[in-house]
């Protein structure tokens, strides 16, 4: 098991997050104390994964101002989304989820796709938005730069990733900095 703990660069934050393999695949599991123009928020958060690193579940838990928000989605690993048994056909064709207020799940597609330095690959992820748990289908594209640094595209914004051999985000330039770990 990997445990990171991140600071938040822009704003007021932190994030405690573990990362393990399982028999059946792999688990992050998170809590995320955030500054927001309301006042103070947290966020714990778990995803599991098949062995082939492809999002099965998703569970979030937001408290703060606004009250107490629950997110629980499945997958099957090929494209199909669903809450409690409900399709949600706006994320048919998504792989990973990306939750929008950590850089923990960049670990997913880092690992899924396994490219070469050199090497660039898409991917279309369930984005998960902070607070309001708004969902959007996005295309992503990772580049493998060096040993340890990607990008990734979506739209016209650009994010640098700096990684650990675990896949886990060391450093996201003007975002996250790991500042400890277990």
């Amino acid at each position: 098991m990997a445990t990171v703990l991140w600071r938040r660069l822009d704003t007021v934050g932190l994030e405690r997050c573990e990362f393990e393999s399982t028999a059946d695949g792999h688990r992050l599991v998170g809590t995320a104390l955030l500054a927001s123009p309301d006042g103070p928020v947290e966020i714990r958060y778990s995803v599991l994964t098949d062995g082939q690193w492809r999002t099965r579940t998703v569970g979030a838990h937001v408290q703060g101002p606004g009250g107490d928000r629950r997110l629980a989605l499945t997958a099957d690993g090929a494209g199909n989304w669903s809450v409690t048994a409900a399709p949600v056909l706006e994320l048919f064709g998504a792989v990973d989820v990306d939750l929008a207020w950590t850089p923990s799940t960049h670990t997913l597609p880092i690992n899924r796709l396994g490219i070469g330095i050199g090497e660039s690959a898409e991917t279309v992820v369930a984005r998960i938005e902070f607070p309001d748990h708004e969902i959007a289908r996005v295309t992503r594209r990772y580049e493998r730069i060096d040993e340890t640094t990607y990008t990734c595209r979506s739209g016209d914004v650009t994010t640098e990733l700096v990684v650990d051999s675990a896949g886990l985000v060391r450093q996201q330039p003007g975002t996250w900095v790991a500042v400890g770990d277990g």
